[in-house]
């Protein structure tokens, strides 16, 4: 009786057979002058490959949904969960672009990838690699994933080999390939057992440790053996369309803080400014990236430096993607800290109206108690979490206005208001810091909670500036990667604006060390704005550069050996 494996694998053969015979440009093994056989590759993505890149974004949408970044504890989580989401993308992409083909076989292998991809997702809602103590049940779930993943990848490699086996030198580094991931999905299994309640604290370093090394590992035996070496492969459209669905996610993470503006029915000059420079932002970034599609075609396999590069470009990804999500999330939490704050200074300019409309104290608690109730129906918040009646009816005992009691008691009713405007556009502070409980049972200091909320935006003030000018440091080093040897005045120039401009931007964050200026500059219009100034700086010279040096711009194309446009 035929095993179903043994189905699948000669299924998978028999299609690459058929493949050969037709002399379609798929999977297709042939001999090049040497002799030495290679495959012959495709020049865009199936749909089902472009399907598993939608599984990716969306996944990382569900995980941003849930874990919002609210201190360094979320923000290395964040960086943590992406790291293994996408070098788990990458593996399957690695296989997919040199030995992908339309099987039974591949399509089980496919689905199973989906399947991970699932799971991931589920796992995703009580991701905490810094506590694994008390999430030991998901990092189990989490190793099985891995490991499941790895055992896959071995069985599509497994098959590649089974249809070359008596070429050894694609078989060498297929076997390379497939022990790298052997080991890693052992170590994966094993940390299933590992992870209990007493488990310790930096244990999970060694899943990140092994997806790198299987990354090299993969790049370094490609590159030693030209028949399964990256060159005339689609990488490079797998990685630029990767960068256009992260930037299509973007635009659905923008639309989503739109919605509060629309409930908030705050359509100010500054909400719609605000709106405008964020979606500048995101169209910006194809304009001045490396045409993903032309990155490495044409280039001849003997050349000595290019599995160097391949490896380079196709790593700097990591960074590269992590910076972009990083600066599309801080753009959108900077689109509703921008709402919040004109609803913030509408409360001000309110309160400040009362206390100085007359100096008795029950006037003053009667028209804070109006005051109130608006503010508390409009932000749909929870009257007994936000009740001011104590605040007030202390103030309405109080017989001075200037007093110490009526003062502190109006600013409570304006700090509670603030906060109930804070938690409307959904501006808090960290979970495990707003349940912590006061001495001795009190209520909930709503300082506390204030100053709990606006420390977040010390963070995403940090990592949104950061982000945006490192995504302009790593386009700058991926279009140095994609034309080394061949860089000429502007392609210099564009790469040393990028640089500088980038650098620029980055640097904002250091206004983060004087709290005066750090204060200005967070309650003020202008955080996304400079951003987008930065960036369209750099689109404004790209062109001017296209103009004046058209034959050296960024841009230039000429014909490669095989007739195919490619990078000048």
């Amino acid at each position: 009786m035929v095993s179903p494996l043994y189905q699948a694998t000669h299924d998978h053969v028999k299609k690459s057979k058929v493949l050969k015979e037709n002399s379609h440009t798929e999977m297709l093994v042939e001999g090049d002058d040497s002799g030495t056989p290679t495959f012959r590759t495709r020049d865009e993505a199936s749909s089902i490959e472009l399907f598993y890149d939608l599984f990716f974004v969306a996944n990382l949408t569900s995980f941003t949904n849930i874990h919002p970044i609210d201190d360094q504890q979320t923000i290395s989580s964040y960086i943590g969960f992406f790291a293994i989401l996408w070098f788990t993308w990458l593996q399957v992409v690695l296989f997919d672009v040199r030995f992908g083909v339309d099987s039974l076989f591949e399509r089980v292998a496919k689905l199973i990838h989906l399947a991970v991809m699932v799971t991931f997702a589920i796992i995703g809602t009580k991701f905490d690699p810094t506590s694994p103590h008390k999430t030991y049940a998901t990092m189990r779930q989490l190793s099985m994933c891995l490991f499941v993943s790895r055992l896959v990848l071995i069985a599509q490699y497994g098959s590649v080999m089974l249809w070359v086996r008596d070429q050894k030198k694609i078989t060498r580094p297929l076997s390379i390939h497939i022990a790298s991931f052997a080991i890693g999905g052992v170590i994966c299994m094993g940390f299933f057992f590992v992870f209990n309640a007493t488990s310790s604290g930096q244990a999970y370093i060694v899943w990140y440790i092994i997806i790198v090394l299987e990354a090299l590992a993969v790049f370094v035996s490609s590159s030693q053996w030209p028949s399964v070496s990256f060159q005339h492969t689609n990488l490079s459209e797998r990685c630029g369309l990767l960068t256009l669905i992260i930037l299509g996610e973007g635009i659905i993470v923008l639309t989503k803080s739109m919605n509060y503006i629309v409930k908030g029915e705050n359509f100010s000059t500054g909400i719609i400014g605000q709106i405008i420079s964020a979606v500048l932002i995101i169209a910006s970034h194809p304009s001045f990236m490396p045409q993903p599609t032309l990155l490495w075609t044409n280039e001849r396999p003997n050349t000595s430096t290019r599995p160097m590069y391949h490896l380079l470009w196709a790593l700097t990804h990591f960074p590269f993607h992590t910076a972009l999500v990083l600066l599309v999330e801080g753009t959108s939490r900077f689109i509703t800290w921008r709402n919040a704050m004109e609803i913030v200074n509408h409360i001000y300019s309110v309160y400040d109206q009362i206390w100085s409309s007359t100096n008795n104290t029950t006037e003053l608690a009667d028209r804070f108690s109006i005051l109130s109730a608006t503010i508390l129906k409009d932000s749909e918040a929870d009257p007994i979490k936000y009740n001011v009646t104590g605040y007030l009816n202390t103030l309405r005992q109080s017989t001075d206005s200037s007093s110490d009691v009526a003062v502190d008691s109006a600013f409570e009713v304006l700090v509670t208001l603030v906060n109930a405007a804070l938690k409307f556009f959904h501006i808090q502070a960290a979970e495990k810091t707003t349940k912590e409980p006061l001495a001795g049972g009190e209520d909930k200091n709503p300082y506390a909670d204030l100053g709990n909320a606006l420390i977040v935006y010390d963070l995403v003030f940090l990592y949104f500036f950061v982000a945006a000018g490192l995504t302009l440091v790593f386009m700058a080093l991926l279009i140095f990667l994609n034309k080394r040897g061949r860089l000429v005045k502007g392609d210099w120039l564009g790469i040393g604006l990028r640089v500088v401009v980038g650098t620029g931007i980055a640097c904002v964050s250091i206004v983060k060390t004087s709290y005066t200026a750090e204060e200005r500059f967070l309650y003020s219009p202008w955080m996304i704005p400079t951003v987008m100034l930065g960036l369209g700086l750099v689109v404004t010279v790209d062109g001017i550069l296209g103009w004046v040096l058209p034959a050296e711009g960024m841009e230039g194309k000429g014909k490669g050996e095989n007739g195919r446009d490619e990078v000048a």
